[in-house]
C-alpha cells in the first residue's frame, strides 16, 4: 500500500474513532447535567446564586467541550492536507 493511502486511511480510522469517543462523553455528560438540573430543581434550600453558579459552570463546560472539539476537526484538516 503507498505510504499516503495508508496515512489517509489511518487519518480516517483515527478521526472516525475520536468522533466516536466524543459522541459517548457527549451522551454522558449530557445525562450528569439531566440529573444535575434535576437535583437543583428538587433541592428547594438552595439560594438563588448557586443554581446561577451551576448554570454557568455547565455553559463554560460546554463552550470547552465544542471549543475543543472544533480544534480537533480542524487539526485532522490540516493532517489530511499534509498527507494528502
Amino acid at each position: 500500500m503507498e505510504p499516503k493511502a495508508f496515512m489517509s486511511r489511518m487519518l480516517n480510522y483515527n478521526q472516525t474513532f475520536f468522533n466516536n469517543a466524543f459522541e459517548a462523553a457527549l451522551h454522558l455528560q449530557d445525562q450528569a447535567e439531566k440529573v444535575g438540573n434535576t437535583l437543583m430543581d428538587q433541592t428547594g434550600w438552595l439560594p438563588g446564586e448557586s443554581r446561577q453558579l451551576y448554570d454557568h459552570c455547565v455553559d463554560a463546560y460546554k463552550s470547552g467541550r465544542n471549543n475543543f472539539k472544533t480544534f480537533m476537526d480542524e487539526n485532522y484538516q490540516q493532517a489530511r492536507k499534509y498527507f494528502g
